[in-house]
């Protein structure tokens, strides 16, 4: 074989090979987004890690702003027997009705959690009680007419606190709220203060 024939060969393969790992690269990269393991996979709505630090971030723009965040932990009443089917359907119905800005994440079995960046407590009611209307009315996306419960809780972030703690504070003071909707009957809508 000729140095000249050799050195041919060696190049193509050499570009064949880069060629492969670029495009090897691109599909692996369309298959997994890189902030994979912050989404479910089966809805590609946030988790719980990645909605407490969005949390976190809007928590710290409102103490420069003086505004308040609020979030609203949502349950569907009734624990379908396709407990992946009605969160995918019930994701399907809320996600539409929220802003680009507002957050809409799963946090537990047929649980989600909203945050609302610049809503005060009356404007998530609002909000809130839209959510209840839509999970009422059957659609065509496989889940029939639910009746969802919704505990809300807002809070004018200061700049002396910590703010991680306070996430964690008002998803607590939200799944409290959640918790007397559970006591006082399904399809409600409770503040925590």
């Amino acid at each position: 074989m000729s140095p000249l024939l050799a050195a041919a060969w060696i190049a193509t393969a050499a570009l064949a090979l880069a060629l492969g790992a670029w495009l090897g690269q691109r599909r692996a990269q369309q298959r997994w987004p890189a902030d994979w393991p912050l989404r479910r996979g089966d809805t590609g709505l946030p988790n719980r890690a990645a909605a407490l630090d969005y949390l976190v971030r809007v928590a710290s723009v409102a103490v420069r702003r003086s505004c308040t965040v609020t979030v609203m932990v949502v349950q569907a009443d009734q624990r379908h027997a396709a407990a992946l089917a009605t969160e995918r359907a019930l994701a399907r119905r809320l996600a539409p009705r929220l802003r680009a800005h507002e957050m809409l994440a799963h946090w537990g079995q047929a649980e989600f959690l909203i945050v609302l960046p610049d809503a005060d407590v009356p404007g998530a009611l609002v909000l809130a009680e839209d959510l209840r209307q839509l999970a009422t009315v059957a659609h065509d996306d496989g889940l029939p007419a639910a009746s969802i419960s919704i505990g809300v809780h807002g809070r004018a972030p200061r700049a002396d606190q910590d703010l991680r703690e306070l996430a964690a504070e008002m998803v607590i003071a939200a799944q409290r709220a959640l918790e007397a909707t559970q006591a006082n009957g399904p399809g409600r809508i409770e503040i925590e203060p």
